[in-house]
Order: structure tokens, then sequence, then C-alpha cells
């Protein structure tokens, strides 16, 4: 058969995102293959390396979801079409891709996997690389303005790395992945500086970053600046300042978004703008009004009924001393269960003790991943490092959310935490 008529015959086969989707998670022998060779040369086939829009890369260890958000929010309230490229998802696969702050439909989505498919041929293509394609490819097609991209892990070897961004941001730098990344910040650094352009502004978030972030963009040639060094913020009651040596903003809202490292992630975009300023100007009503109204699933989310539910993607030890220190910020419930799935490459026992101290009762189970943690292996830990609280098991972060709703009162507090998909099932259960 010929490479069209098979072409032909797939695009027949899978009319559905979810077929698209099954697909393509047996497609390549790896999860996760970091390199830029394959999916370099996929884009290039497609006529998507050159990008007529502006694009700012966002990478980090943790922030950088809420980054991207606020850059997102800003940027649309000053008037550009822009698109978002995101992942993981909570619930849908469509909330990955964003026009104009629209998810995109199963139509555009498999539409561009039909196209994708065919311009590889013979390549072989991960889950998230088929992503990125797709993202930039509708990008293309909706002629937007500017596309902010959240890098999947690490940088230098990254999928988004392929594209040469206007403006690259690192958020922070913390100890997670580092089977692919490095034992230590050093070498963590080193690849996440690894999104930075010659000559275009390179831009640090993380307070005390690596010597690594700093030599790397001095090698590239990169215009690199960093908090506090080059741009800090100050906290009055209600609002907050953005202070740089050429750039002021006074009197700004709070972000939309719970939490005092807020105002870290919101300086840094603030600072990616203004060195961004002479090919996307913004005002600052758009500023206020982007702060204002910036929303973001999972991150330190507070749903307020009779008990309070506080949904968290928190999964490794820095997102974990952030969720510490938002909940001490918080009057202290009568009584708090955590519903709690991890994966099993994560820092469990420096988690556990981050948190236990804010936690009566933990409902732990297994998240539906083939990395998921086992629950043996999480209750033996909690039991280890919080014997003085009680440990339950669940099958499922379904059925641990749901015994945790019918055993509260009214002044509790429910906290779902430790990895992005125990979010996701909660919410997805809609209960």
């Amino acid at each position: 058969m010929s490479n069209s008529r098979a072409n032909n015959s797939q695009q027949l086969k899978f009319r559905s995102l979810d077929d698209w989707l099954a697909w393509q998670t047996t497609l390549h022998a790896r999860e996760i293959e970091l390199g830029l060779d394959r999916i370099t040369e996929v884009a290039k086939r497609m006529g998507l390396l050159r990008c007529p829009f502006k694009v700012i890369t966002v990478a980090g260890t943790n922030g950088k979801g809420s980054t991207v958000a606020m850059l997102t929010s800003i940027l649309h309230h000053a008037g550009y079409r822009v698109g978002t490229y995101t992942s993981p998802h909570i619930v849908h696969y469509n909330e990955r891709i964003r026009v104009g702050q629209r998810c995109v439909t199963d139509a555009q989505l498999c539409a561009s996997f039909a196209k994708i498919d065919a311009a590889r041929s013979e390549i072989s293509l991960s889950f998230f690389e088929f992503a990125t394609l797709t993202a930039l490819d509708i990008f293309h097609k909706e002629q937007v303005d500017v596309a902010v991209l959240e890098v999947g892990l690490g940088g230098r070897l990254d999928a988004t790395n392929m594209i040469d961004s206007d403006l690259g941001i690192v958020t922070s730098i913390g100890l997670d992945h580092t089977e692919y990344l490095g034992p230590d910040r050093e070498s963590i650094g080193f690849e996440k500086a690894g999104i930075f352009r010659s000559k275009t502004p390179a831009i640090c978030g993380d307070p005390l970053p690596p010597a690594s972030v700093a030599a790397t963009a001095e090698k590239m040639g990169a215009h690199f600046v960093s908090l506090n060094q080059d741009y800090s913020y100050s906290v009055e009651k209600s609002s907050w300042s953005f202070n740089s040596a050429h750039y002021e903003l006074q009197g700004l809202p709070l972000p939309n978004l719970s939490g005092a490292v807020q105002l870290q992630n919101a300086s840094t975009a603030l600072m990616g703008l203004h060195l961004i300023s002479a090919q996307l100007p913004v005002n600052l009503e758009a500023i206020k009004t982007g702060l204002r109204e910036v929303t973001l699933e999972g991150r330190f989310q507070r749903i307020v009924k009779e008990c309070e539910v506080i949904l968290d993607v928190a999964h490794n030890y820095d997102s974990a001393e952030v969720l510490a220190n938002n909940l001490v910020a918080l009057p202290k419930p009568e009584k708090t269960i955590a519903v709690f799935a991890i994966l099993s490459d994560k820092d469990l026992t420096g988690i556990v003790q981050l948190l236990h101290g804010h936690v009566d009762e933990w409902y732990v189970s297994s998240v539906d991943s083939p990395r998921a943690m086992p629950i043996e292996r999480v209750s033996a830990a909690l039991h280890e490092a919080a014997a003085d609280t009680r440990v339950r098991s669940f099958n499922t972060v379904e059925q641990a959310y749901e015994q945790a709703q019918q055993d509260v009162s009214k002044g509790d507090r429910i906290l779902v935490f430790g990895s992005i998909f125990t979010v996701s099932e909660v919410i997805a259960s809609g209960k």
C-alpha cells in the first residue's frame, strides 16, 4: 500500500480524539525521550520551525504554569491573539492548547494529528512531541500574534526548544526528574537554561539560582536578568509593586492566584513583558486586568463549601514547601483530611515531613498512571513519618475523596495533593 493510501486509511480509522490519543500512546517505545532530532525533522517537513508570531518559552521546576497563565492573561487583555501550550492537562486533552484563552476543539486537534502523521512518515514521535507539533500547527493556522510555550521537562532537550524564542524564562530550579536532568541544582539549572538564545532576553525568577543558569546565559550571549539582582517586588496590604532599574509599577492588584509565591511568578512575568515591550507593548490597564482575572486550576485552588476543599498539584519537595507555607497563612481548620496519591519517582519522605503537621488524617490511594507509587509504600512512609496521624487506604482517588467528604464537618478541610493526576481525578469526578 502506498504512503498516501495508508495515511488516508488512517485518517478514516481515527475519527475521534480519543482514538487518536490512544494510538499515540503506542507509537513510541519510550514515554519520555529527550532530544530534538526527530521532532525537528517533522517540524521542518511541516514548515513549523520559522514562526510568524512571537514566542515566549517558560521552563522551571515549579511556577511555570502560573507564569504562563499570567503572561497569557495580560497579553490577551492587551488585545493580542495568544496561543498557549501547557502540559499535562487536568481533565481534557484540549486544555493543553488554547487560542484566545479558549481550548481548541476536537476537530482542530484531529485535523492536525492527521497532518502530523502524514508528515512524519517513518519517524516515531512521543505523545508529548505529537502535542507540541499540534500546538504549533494550530498556532500557525490560527495566525496568533504570540505563542506562550510551557516546557514539558527540563529545557535544553525538550520538544518546545526546537523553536527559537523571543524571550526565555526559567521560573525556579529544584530537585525533580533527576534521572533525566542530573543529580543537583547546578546540572538541572544548566538543562533549564538551555531555552535561552543569543541576543534575546533571558530571565531567571529563582531568588537563589545555581551558578549554571547565569553561566549558560553568558555562554549563549543572552541578555540575562535575574530576580533580586535586576528586578524585585514589594508587598503592601492589598497591592504590590514591581521594581527594576528602568521600569517601576506601583499599586498593582494581587494576582487572582493564591499563595505568596505568586508574586515571585508575577514579577518575573512583568520583567519578561517589559524586556519585549518593543515587539509586544502592553499598557498598565492590561497588566492590572490580566492579574485580576488570571485563573489556573489546581494551583492552591480553594473551593469553599460547608467544608473548604483545597486542590494543589504539589508533587515535589519545593512545591510541597510552598503548599505548607500557603496553609500556614490560612486560618487553622478544626480538622484536615488529606487525599493523597503520588508518583513513584517523587520524594515521598520529604513531602510527608513538610505536610504532616498540617494533616490530621491521610486518605491515600494510587493514581491512574503506570508511574503511580503503590499504596503500600505510601502508607508505610506515612506510618513512619507521621505516626500520630490516622492513615486509611483506598483503591482510587475518587473513593478516597468520596469518603473524605462523608467524614468532614463544617469547619473542617479536605486537602487534595501529591500529583496533577490526583487533582485531575477529583475534578473529573465532579463531586
